[in-house]
């Protein structure tokens, strides 16, 4: 791997530094993930945004006048976690009249960014949502969780940037929002993977002789593999997809060619040459054409096509001045003579202790769990992380380990707070360090193991079983997964089944966890003939056969790890 970096762990917080020094009148850094306006607006709507790093100047290069007030950075391609995008929010919500998320359709954000609605709304907000999902590649469908957003995002910023600008109500604000999300449409191919910098290797492999045609922008596999083309017939292609989706006949239409990060300025502008000819051959008059690099995925070779629909109320908003990092087409506006927000203030997370804080049997049996499977999460990081490179984003094993591994740096203190506490403080930590949809997963069976703990009187094989369940339960809830979706639920599901079988026989603890740790292993082997229905691995559809689900390997990990853990 080569890179103009540092250390890949500090990535993300010299990203938004160098942007911030960059830019010192048009944005600032509320916190190391959080960048805001320079001169926050009063008394309008806000409107926040973001998701994984990797795609700059997506989405902080957005942030300014008549654009977004704030964007939230996770690590590379990873959600930022709900206790940031809670952040993101607390940082300009005081002193507006509402906050809409603009949240591009990829489970991690979809989860945590909704998640964060509901806290800020349950502190006395006004939030609202809208989701984005332009790109045509990917259609609605069981194998999907429907089409993700992608580079049209830009236009959403910009748009409904204008209307809170304008001093719009939130109900307006999403309304426009959700009017330019069902006019424009988005494909995007590539010759050439980008590379997470904490993974070190290329998330997919292509010979110098392949495409990959509608891969998405955390570097997914697209829908097809094929023999290099001539960049006509890939734009051909493309705008098949895009003009077949919606009637653009008898409107004008905005073009961005978007680059996806070393695509140099000269092949985009061969690309938008075949897009005009071939819009104006089919009666389509173009109105302004944006090209450049938008939304990306770090280095990889590639581009997208987004064509925007028009009418008289989305031009207006598109003319509106702006005036961003990223934002070539806004024009100089008159700065705000308010002060810039204060830093967010990052809520810790409060170790409630026991009376006396003396550590008991179980406590300390629950926190000898917790540091066994940090230590089993270690081991395998690398192994998850190859099982995550084909049908995922290339980290899971990666963000598992540092999670847990911040569970671990608790543990002193975690074993004087008792079971129910340790076990929802652990669930928190994954939460906020492990981000993406694995985080709220696993610390959603934490807590609820916690919680059951809690109403059931302790810590027995009986309620470990129930909370186990309750975590499943809460899983689908969430994410709207099931068995057999090829998910982590493949293998909780008949672990849950061996303990409930083990209790009902008065089985011996031991030989429980034994069977249950057995019972995921060969739940998580039952995944590799199936097709991905959820999360991004759902892309691929049948593509998918053949892999063994990160997700669910990692929990038969974890439950080899409570076993051991139980025996010592």
């Amino acid at each position: 791997m080569k890179k103009f970096i540092n250390d890949p762990a500090d990535v993300e917080r010299q990203v938004v530094d160098g942007y911030v020094k960059a830019y010192p009148s048009l944005i600032a850094k509320a916190a190391d993930d959080i960048v805001v306006r320079a001169h926050a607006k009063r008394d309008k709507v806000a409107l926040v945004s973001g998701g994984g790093m990797g795609h700059e100047p997506a989405h902080l290069g957005f942030v300014g006048s008549g654009m977004l007030d704030a964007a939230v950075g996770g690590a590379v391609f990873t959600s930022p976690a709900v206790d940031r995008v809670a952040a993101g929010i607390g940082a300009v919500a005081p002193g507006n009249k509402g906050v809409l998320l603009v949240i591009k359709n990829y489970t991690g954000d979809a989860v945590n960014f909704k998640m964060a609605e509901q806290a800020a709304k349950e502190d006395g907000f006004s939030v609202d949502h809208v989701v984005v999902d332009d790109d045509v590649a990917v259609q609605d469908s069981t194998f999907t969780v429907g089409r993700r957003g992608v580079a049209g995002t830009v236009f959403i910023h910009k748009c409904a940037g204008a209307a809170a600008e304008a001093g719009a109500e939130l109900p307006e604000v999403k309304r426009v929002a959700e009017k330019v999300i069902a006019n424009v449409r988005t494909m995007c191919v590539a010759i050439e993977p980008c590379t997470v910098p904490a993974a070190g290797k290329p998330g997919f492999e292509l010979a110098d002789d392949e495409m990959e045609m509608g891969v998405g922008i955390h570097g997914e596999p697209g829908v097809r593999r094929a023999a290099m083309e001539p960049v006509d017939a890939m734009v051909d292609e493309m705008l098949e997809k895009i003009l077949g989706d919606i009637d653009y006949s008898g409107h004008e239409v905005v073009v961005m060619v978007n680059s996806s990060g070393a695509t140099p300025p000269y092949e985009l502008a061969i690309v938008n040459n075949r897009v005009h000819d071939v819009l104006t051959s089919r009666g389509i008059p173009v109105w302004r054409t944006y090209m450049g690099p938008y939304m990306t995925s770090l280095e990889m070779r590639g581009f997208s096509i987004s064509i925007l629909r028009l009418d008289d109320e989305i031009k207006e908003l598109l003319a509106a001045p702006a005036q961003a990092p990223a934002w070539v087409e806004g024009s100089v506006v008159r700065e705000a003579t308010d002060a810039a927000p204060a830093a967010a203030k990052v809520r810790e997370q409060k170790v409630e202790v026991a009376d006396g804080g003396v550590a008991d049997e179980a406590t300390e049996l629950v926190c000898r769990a917790l540091s066994e499977v940090a230590d089993v999460l270690s081991t395998h990081k690398d192994e998850l992380t190859e099982l995550d490179m084909p049908i995922g984003d290339s980290d899971h094993g990666i963000n598992m380990a540092r999670g847990f591994e911040a569970v671990r740096e608790q543990l002193p203190v975690l074993e004087k707070g008792g079971v129910p506490a340790a076990l929802r403080t652990a669930g928190m930590t994954v939460v906020s360090k492990v981000g993406g949809s694995s985080g709220p997963l696993y610390g959603t069976i934490l807590r609820k193991l916690g919680i059951t703990a809690k109403k059931m009187g302790g810590l027995t094989l009986d309620s470990f079983t129930v909370g186990l369940d309750a975590g499943f339960k809460g899983i689908q809830e969430l994410a709207g997964a099931k068995e057999g979706d090829k998910t982590m639920l493949d293998a909780m599901a008949p672990a849950i089944r061996s303990l409930e079988r083990s209790v009902e026989a008065h089985q011996g603890i031991a030989e429980a966890l034994d069977a249950a740790a057995a019972a995921a292993a060969e739940g998580a082997e039952t995944t590799i003939p199936l097709i991905a229905r959820k999360g991004r691995a759902s892309y691929l559809g049948e593509r998918s056969v053949g892999h063994k689900d990160p997700g669910a390997a990692s929990f038969a990990y974890c439950m080899a790890a409570i076993a051991q853990a139980y025996k010592n």
